[in-house]
């Protein structure tokens, strides 16, 4: 009797370990959950038509991450982590003492183990000085700001273990922005003064009472009176949380969401599917004035708020912030968003926009350095434009300009901690360039 038992235990066991890897082959893949990219089916022959030797590692992390039931069950065992231990199991994403999800990776970032160098610090702030430069000469105005994150707004929701170091990168370029005049929109300070939370508990971004907040500030600065936090606000559908997906990818909980209670009358000029569009046009004739706005993921909700307030907009998701289209849209207003912890992306995407011609002046002081320089056709990024980038020697001081010396003319390049970017004129002689760093 027991040698059934037995066999019937090790024939049930056999065929419940069979379930994930059959139920994939009838179902197909698990669908990915969150922010996860899906992994690639296996393949025996590469690009290069030859024999891929990864194949087996390629199979085991497509079985992995698509077995059936992976979500339900990841899903489960987080839930029991939370529950039994109060912590996460993933390490994108923290819990709080009170329930509170916060990602992971900004932790990093805030408590200063990525803190940018005063290099780094001085070469985030010259950058939007010069795309501050640009859109004014184009009779523009310029605006950045910076969504503050979680972490920072409200630390007393956040793991104990968590620290905020000060200055963050937030302040440090606060600073440097002051010291070279590019115009600030201070979103901490404003969030800070109301005393009411704005953020999902849930998500890592602000909700549609704090996107109207913050389109309030930023439309003040740019001297355009507003009052939509004042609302009315009615309860919306309810909203899935980024971090309760990215915890609980089966889960339904929902936190409760606003919808602004006048309701927005701007009409879309492009073909829009959600939120998360890489561009989005609108267009409201009650409105005046033309905005260029580069926003990320914060502006799922600030958006809408922006295009009421102008007969046009015209949104970007871009990391290479196309300075140059200040023209093509007629703009009067151009406003560059970027959260907290991705700063470093002014560093890492160049803006795309003409170098600026410098006088005698500008470069006194300055002088040659060797550089490594790489010419690029921009393929209809900059028409009548080529793209030059160059190295830079890792003794520079922080606060040292770049300039391009080529054909009797002098440019001021987008700098670089370790090099630079410039869009010349195309027909600018490629043969005895010199690259100059000074003050």
């Amino acid at each position: 009797m027991k040698k059934f038992w037995y066999g019937l235990f090790a024939g049930v066991f056999f065929l419940a370990c069979l379930i994930p890897s059959v139920g994939m082959l009838l179902a197909g893949p698990a669908p990915a959950a969150a922010n996860e990219i899906p992994a690639a089916k296996p393949r025996l022959v590469g690009f290069d038509g030859k024999f891929d030797p990864d194949v087996l590692s390629d199979l085991q992390n497509y079985m992995a991450s698509g077995f059936f039931g992976r979500l339900q069950a990841v899903t489960a065992w987080d839930a029991l982590t939370a529950k039994v231990f109060h912590t996460s199991a993933n390490d994108d994403v923290l819990i709080g003492p009170d329930g509170w999800l916060f990602y992971g990776a900004a932790a990093d970032d805030i408590s200063g183990a990525n803190q940018m160098t005063p290099r780094q610090v001085w070469c985030a702030a010259r950058s939007l000085w010069l795309m501050q430069e640009y859109v004014q000469s184009r009779g523009a105005q310029f605006l950045f700001t910076v969504p503050c994150g979680k972490y920072t707004l409200y630390p007393e929701h956040a793991p104990e273990y968590v620290t905020v170091a000060q200055p963050g990168n937030r302040e440090l370029l606060e600073a440097a922005l002051a010291e070279q005049g590019v115009n600030y929109v201070n979103l901490y300070d404003v969030f800070t003064a109301v005393d009411e939370e704005l953020y999902w508990r849930w998500d890592s971004h602000w909700h549609s009472r704090g996107a109207a907040l913050a389109a309030d500030a930023i439309l003040a600065a740019a001297g355009r009176e507003t009052d939509y936090f004042s609302g009315p606000f009615t309860p919306a559908p309810g909203h899935t949380g980024d971090l309760y997906e990215m915890l609980y990818p089966t889960g339904a909980a929902q936190e409760e969401d606003y919808a602004w209670e006048p309701g927005f009358t701007f009409s879309y000029l492009s073909q829009f599917h959600s939120a998360d569009d890489p561009t989005i046009e609108t267009e409201n004739p009650g409105a005046a004035g033309s905005l260029l706005m580069f926003r990320d993921s914060s502006g799922r909700s600030l958006y809408p708020y922006m295009a009421q307030s102008f007969g046009r907009a015209y949104f970007s998701r871009s990391n290479n912030y196309r300075i140059d289209y200040v023209d093509r849209q007629d703009a009067t207003l151009v406003v560059v968003e970027l959260a907290e912890r991705t700063l470093e992306y002014l560093l890492k995407y160049p803006a795309v926009f003409p170098a600026p011609e410098r006088d005698g002046a500008a470069i006194a002081g300055a002088v040659e350095t060797e550089s490594l320089l790489t010419w690029e056709e921009p393929d209809k990024t900059l028409e009548g434009y080529v793209k030059l980038t160059g190295t830079l020697p890792e003794d520079l001081a922080a606060e040292t300009a770049v300039y391009v010396r080529a054909g009797g003319t002098v440019y001021e390049a987008i700098p670089g901690p370790e090099g630079f970017t410039a869009y010349l004129p195309g027909d600018t002689d490629q043969d005895g360039v010199q690259v100059l760093a000074g003050p």
